[in-house]
């Protein structure tokens, strides 16, 4: 370029950065609007009467009605400037408009902007695009009236407007919501575009952008801006036809210019995330979900080339269920092969939380219904918003008939950049999947060059492939792309200087990588997120009910399973599929990735405990309903009737023994054993003395266990001790507890339902305590013996039989410390490595014996958190139990505060194993580089145990996550206290239990994985009636045979059993997924079993088939024998999807050996 004046020459060499501005101006709105291309964008506007005719109704309160509700109606007149509130309210606005003579022929635009969300509806009640109102990018307030307008016409419509903006009411978008927000019909127009003026438009964001974000010293960005600068300087505001035209000629000579051969090809997909809550309610995202996939729909019958892809199955369910002909739309173009359904989840949940069933059930509940209403089988794992991924997702990624992954959230790490973008990731069984991070570092991409661009020069495995995967579209509150995205992504889909650019099926992405990249790195193990630590913690009492939903439906399912297989001659049992179905989408939707982590709003959780109250209620009455089947609970068979009149009545059920309780969820509801029938039992039955108890065991391995009876009568041979009452509650709340039966269980089979008689009471070796002359208090019983200072601190727990000491002498156990918790943004999200500058000691403790045993010591012990919080424990521990047992209930009324409880081990050790899904994994004690310093705060499940060779001890939880440990100081997070976007986060009473565990053998021990679920799951006790037990299987011999047995492997932990789920596809369609039998060449074939050629295990479905799901959970390979109480006609291995793999074959001793390799989950289908 030379330096000269006059027309058509330009300074810009020499003063780009001036440049850049004017042309940026000349595009963008602000100031310049009147005079830059934007002037052009319409040919003509009209508004007001005469036009368009408005009137609204407003249903009362928050109610959301449906369009044929809304059409009963009366509506009244109602004018642009008009403010419509509160925050979450809804209103229909009827739209009455008239096409003016001069529009005729023309393609009519509405301009409707109500300042919030909305859904347009046709007169026929059909949904037919979203509206978001307001300012900003995501806008999208034009509606396409007619194609052709014919002048004089009316037409009528109807918006639906939900008063919240795309995402939510709160303040600085995280802060809690303001509830009582108004917003004002901002605009209602009508329109005809200037077609060539937006042509020109696009075009010129284009090359701005391009100018902007490719590097200067590349020519293509300079002659990107000295084009538009020309395009500027010919554009006549006045008369802007012919000066578009002569722009275009500019703009798209400079666009045809094509990239070379060897150029990166970034395969482009639609996408618009739908948090399933989190600024916003439940029944809000329904309405998110309609907006949303009919503005896509809209954009798929205008660019054909366009695809758009969405996941969460529950979403489409929910779009089925109340928008019934857009669903029908998407299904419609789902085989058109634009819009994808993908992912194959229920929701995208979290994934450090839920249990690994619980995980196996989004997968199941997804794949089951994209099959059934889409026939797909996703084979992409798609999840690009949680906090972290653990160790097993790749094993139950495979077993699910998904193989490929994508997400983008380790992108936000705060302290190390993860080092791939395309890899195999390794499980802890083994299993890889390949794995793919887009690269532009967003799921919600808006087409612009700067993020193109990324997708090249931040793909940190370009050498491997040449390619990458790109989302763009507004999500979290949802929206999806707009037309102004797929414009700008033609034009710079093949122009040089930019990648090639394709919307492309992401699975074929995936394929392509697959068959063509060159050898890819591997990481092994979780991909742990470095960021959100604290939603480990946040939501205590949603993430309590979560583990016990988990563990009731495990149990529900254990007894309705073992119900509908006994030989009760009472019984016309039927296993309750659909509730129990019903149940687990309940669950997992809660598990949702901003709702168990404890980040969403308060309505949300409003919502949950409605949910979680729902699910207790119903499974404990399934689990009533099993039991009343099994033991032949029932008041009649009491009476001396001959056995047909037994049989006669046998549908008479005994509501007065066991009933449901449809409580409140409360933290006192729920302080004492989860699982325990005392939930369901009547408090106010007979209670006679000579009465019997049945135990359930719902584990795979006998147990003994000291149990609580709460309606056994006191006087009954059987009561070994009553335990004394407890002051529970606080303040005006606060009240005793009643006294609880306490009976001694021993050698209780697993997988069964026993009977304790009163005629084989059983002694044990006596629990004691008391308090030494020096002060201290002491607890201790055959296996252990622990001590307490007057401050509550355990100072000393020793081995009995090795005498080995477990507390460090320097440091002490059961020590409660208060942190400031202030992060740097995200407040339930985040707690921050610098909280751990900030403790402050818990003083002022009392320490009170309480049960002096011989069946359980116990003592109470009082803590004034601070001034504000009051926590008080009962610390016990059992004459069988080896675990010394902390139950809490804390009065939590803090602002940024965080309390831990901590213990200091004597024990020497480099690495903590946690539990995780189906195993556990390791991580370091020590801070030896950024990445180690990086795991300050981390998640486990049921357990965390530190060991060296020869001795260790674990830390149990009931409903708590978050660990720590540095050096031989371990903690258990207990509750934080942040103020966005729930401004009463955890305010309130909480109840929970933690346990001490100390073993004298080395982790992995099998024995510390079966106590963390029994510490979890205890043995279940109720009181019956020996009389009613007539005609059962249980008056035959005092203790039933187990349901079915795992033996020959402790590792191996039985974790689930169940009725197969239905019928739902054939052998062909399995074939074309890559599913159906194994590969001949795996280990085990042969050996233990043998394929079934074509078969699968659809067929023959009429029988009674249990799914037994088992896991391997220390690291070790393991043969295990499969027994059962019941005839077993044959046993089929299948994937988690109960597609058959191959039969196994039955041993010379009439049982079945299955091999189960290190951390393997295994998915049994058993005919009987």
């Amino acid at each position: 370029m030379y330096e000269q004046t006059g027309a058509g020459y330009t300074f810009l060499q020499k003063h780009q950065h001036i440049t850049k501005e004017r042309v940026r101006n000349f595009i963008h709105s602000g100031n310049w609007d009147s005079l830059g291309i934007r002037s052009a964008f319409w040919k003509k506007n009209v508004d007001g009467e005469g036009v368009i005719g408005i009137k609204v109704w407003s249903p009362p309160g928050l109610e959301r009605p449906t369009f044929e509700k809304a059409m009963k109606q009366e509506f009244r007149p109602t004018t642009v400037g008009e403010s419509f509130g509160p925050s979450w309210s809804t209103h229909w606005f009827k739209l009455e408009v008239t096409i003016p003579m001069d529009y005729d022929g023309e393609e009519v635009y509405l301009e409707f902007d109500p300042s919030c969300e909305g859904l347009v509806w046709s007169v026929k009640g059909e949904p037919v695009q979203g509206i978001t109102g307001g300012g900003g990018d995501t806008r999208r307030v034009e509606y396409l009236l007619a194609k052709k307008a014919v002048g004089g016409q009316v037409h009528l419509l109807y918006v639906e407007t939900s008063c919240n903006g795309l995402f939510g009411n709160g303040d600085q978008m995280i802060g809690p919501p303001n509830e009582n927000r108004s917003f004002a019909l901002s605009k209602a127009s009508i329109g005809v575009k200037r077609k060539s003026a937006w042509d020109l438009y696009h075009d010129m964001v284009t090359l701005v952008d391009m100018a902007h974000h490719i590097s200067s010293d590349n020519p293509r960005s300079i002659n990107a801006l000295y084009a538009a600068n020309q395009v500027v300087n010919l554009f006549d505001h006045e008369n802007p036809d012919e000066s578009i035209k002569k722009g275009l000629f500019i703009t798209r000579q400079f666009l045809e210019e094509t990239p070379s051969s060897g150029t990166h090809q970034v395969s482009a997909i639609g996408n618009c995330h739908i948090d399933t809550a989190w600024l916003w309610m439940y029944d809000e995202t329904k309405r998110k979900v309609a907006r949303s996939f009919s503005s896509q729909i809209k954009l798929m019958e205008t660019y054909p080339e366009y695809m758009f892809a969405a996941s969460q199955a529950q979403q489409f369910e929910w779009l089925q269920s109340n928008y019934p002909s857009l669903f029908k739309e998407v299904q419609k173009f789902s085989k058109k092969g634009q819009f994808k359904v993908i992912g194959g989840t229920w929701v995208e949940m979290d994934c450090n939380l839920p249990s690994g069933e619980s995980l196996s059930r989004q997968f199941i509940l997804g794949q089951r219904y994209f099959f059934e209403n889409f026939g797909v089988i996703s084979k992409v794992f798609w999840l690009p918003d949680t906090f972290g991924y653990s160790a097993q997702l790749p094993q139950i990624v495979k077993q699910s008939g998904a193989k490929y992954f994508f997400t983008q959230k380790l992108s936000w790490n705060n302290i190390n950049k993860f080092p791939h973008t395309s890899f195999n990731w390794v499980g802890l069984d083994g299993s890889s999947i390949l794995t793919h991070m887009a690269p532009a570092e967003t799921y919600t991409g808006t087409a612009q060059v700067h993020e193109l661009l990324r997708s090249v020069k931040q793909h940190k495995d370009i050498s491997s492939h040449n390619t990458s995967l790109y989302l763009y579209g507004h999500g979290d509150g949802g929206g999806g792309p707009q037309d102004v995205m797929i414009e700008r992504i033609r034009r710079m889909s093949n122009t040089d200087g930019m990648p090639k650019i394709k919307h492309r099926d992401p699975t074929e992405f995936y394929e392509e990588i697959e068959k063509t990249s060159r050898s890819l790195p591997s990481w092994h193990g979780e991909l742990y997120f470095e960021l959100h630590r604290g939603t480990y913690t946040s939501q205590a009492n949603n993430k309590k009910y979560n583990r016990l939903s988990e563990f009731l439906l495990r149990s529900a399912e254990l007894l309705a399973t073992m119900a509908i297989c006994s030989k009760n001659v009472f019984s016309d049992y039927k296993y309750p599929h659909e509730e129990i179905t019903r149940l687990w989408k309940l669950v997992c939707l809660n598990q949702f990735h901003d709702v168990i982590p404890g980040s969403s709003i308060e309505h949300v959780y409003r919502d949950s405990d409605k949910m979680y109250k729902d699910i207790i209620h119903s499974a404990n009455k399934i689990r009533k309903e099993a039991l009343e089947s099994i033991v032949s609970i029932d008041a009649e068979v009491y009476n001396k009737e001959s056995l047909e009149n037994r049989k006669d009545n046998s549908s008479t059920k005994c509501e007065n023994q066991i009933i449901e309780k449809s409580q409140d969820i409360s933290a006192q509801t729920f302080s004492n054993d989860m699982l325990n029938f005392e939930l369901l039992t009547s408090t106010d039955i007979s209670r006679e003395e000579n009465n019997d108890v049945v135990v359930i065991n719902d584990c795979s391995w006998p147990r003994s266990g000291v149990i609580k009876v709460p309606n056994l009568n006191p006087k009954n041979q059987l009561v070994g001790q009553m335990m004394a009452s407890r002051k529970v509650g606080f303040n005006e709340t606060e009240t005793f507890s009643e006294k609880i039966p306490l009976i001694l269980a021993t050698n209780v089979p697993e997988t069964s339902v026993s009977l304790t008689s009163k005629n084989k009471k059983v002694e044990s070796t006596p629990v004691s305590v008391y308090q030494t002359g020096d002060g201290f208090y002491v607890l201790e019983n055959m296996y252990i013996s622990a001590k307490f200072d007057t401050k509550g601190r355990l100072v000393s727990i020793r081995d009995q039989r090795t005498e080995r000491e477990f507390i460090d002498k320097k440091q002490f156990g059961n020590n409660f410390v208060l942190y400031d918790d202030v992060p740097l943004f995200w407040d339930a999200w985040d707690v921050e490595i610098y909280h751990l500058e900030t403790p402050s000691k818990c003083e002022n403790v009392t320490v009170e014996v309480l049960d002096e045993g011989p069946l359980l010591g116990s003592l109470f012990i009082q803590i004034n958190v601070s001034k504000k919080s009051v926590l008080k424990q009962w610390v016990s521990l059992s004459a069988t139990s080896k675990v010394l047992e902390f139950e809490n209930m804390v009065d939590w009324n803090e602002s940024h505060k965080f309390l831990k409880v901590e213990f200091g081990f004597d024990i020497k050790a480099q690495n903590v194993s946690y539990e995780t899904q189906y195993g556990y994994v390791q991580r370091p004690t020590h801070r030896n580089n950024s990445w180690d310093m990086a795991k300050f705060e981390v998640c486990a499940h049921k357990f965390a145990d530190l060991s060296e060779h020869g001795a260790g001890v674990a830390l149990f939880n009931d409903s708590k996550y978050g660990y720590s440990c540095i050096g031989n100081k371990m903690a258990i997070s207990l509750l934080r206290s942040p103020k966005s976007p729930d401004a009463n986060c955890d305010m309130g009473v909480h109840s929970f239990r933690y346990g001490v565990y100390v073993h004298t053998t080395s982790f992995p021990d099998p024995q510390v994985v079966k106590s963390g679920y029994g510490f979890n799951s205890p043995l279940v006790g109720v009181s019956v009636n020996s009389g009613m037990l007539v005609g059962s299987e249980l008056n035959v011999s005092d203790i039933t045979k187990p349901m079915f047995s795992i033996t020959g492997a402790p590792s191996v932990i039985l974790d689930v059993v169940k009725m197969a789920e239905p019928e739902l596809w054939n052998e062909s369609e399995l074939e074309m997924f890559g599913l159906g039998k194994r590969r001949e060449g795996h280990a085990d074939i042969g050996k233990f079993g043998v394929l079934r050629g074509s078969d699968n295990i659809t067929k023959g479905r009429k029988g009674k088939t249990v799914v037994l799901r088992m896991y391997e959970s220390c690291g070790g390979r393991a043969v295990v024998q499969l027994g059962s109480s019941y005839e077993i006609a044959s046993v089929v291995r299948g994937n988690l999807l109960e597609c058959e793999e191959y039969e196994l074959t039955r041993n010379v001793l009439g049982s079945y050996e299955i091999l189960v390799n290190p951390f393997e989950v295994v998915t049994l289908l058993v005919k009987i």
